[in-house]
């Protein structure tokens, strides 16, 4: 589905959605009662990514997330954080009309700036929001001056 916005120029600009077709279809069929779409799909956490100068600080949202929950693997130069919860099966059949909390998944990958040392990525998850620092290494700034031919 397509936005048009106008820029301060006065040409409108083009937004295009690709998930807004499905968010609302998942609208239209919560309307009739049925549900989700995809109740148990993976969900791409939001992140904030700050730089205090000596670290990048990772802040990822993981609601009713714990630490046994969450899972993260670093390569060279990406860190995968992945999430999973499934609620446990005695409770189904119990008085339930309408469940759609059973799965919550996330997954999400960051590429890391060149001088990060993933040898050094430490992380701690408080309140269903996980924090994940990575040191920069010394020496490498990330940039290199190009000379012009």
């Amino acid at each position: 589905m397509a936005e048009r916005k106008r820029e301060e120029s006065g040409l409108p600009a083009l937004y295009w959605n690709p998930f807004a077709i499905v968010r609302e279809l998942e609208r239209a069929f919560d309307n009739m009662g049925i549900g989700n779409l995809m109740p148990s799909s993976v969900k791409m956490p939001m992140v904030d990514i700050r730089d205090d100068g000596t670290h990048y600080l990772i802040e990822a949202d993981l609601p009713g997330m714990t630490k046994e929950d969450v899972e993260m693997e670093v390569s060279d130069d990406t860190l995968l954080l992945k999430a999973r919860k499934e609620r446990a099966e005695e409770e189904k059949g119990e008085g339930y009309i309408r469940r759609e909390r059973g799965i919550s998944s996330y997954h999400r990958r960051i590429a890391l700036p060149e001088d990060a040392d993933p040898d050094r990525i430490s992380a701690r998850i408080n309140n269903g929001v996980l924090t994940v620092t990575v040191p920069k290494r010394e020496g490498v700034s990330g940039r290199r001056k190009v000379e012009i031919e």
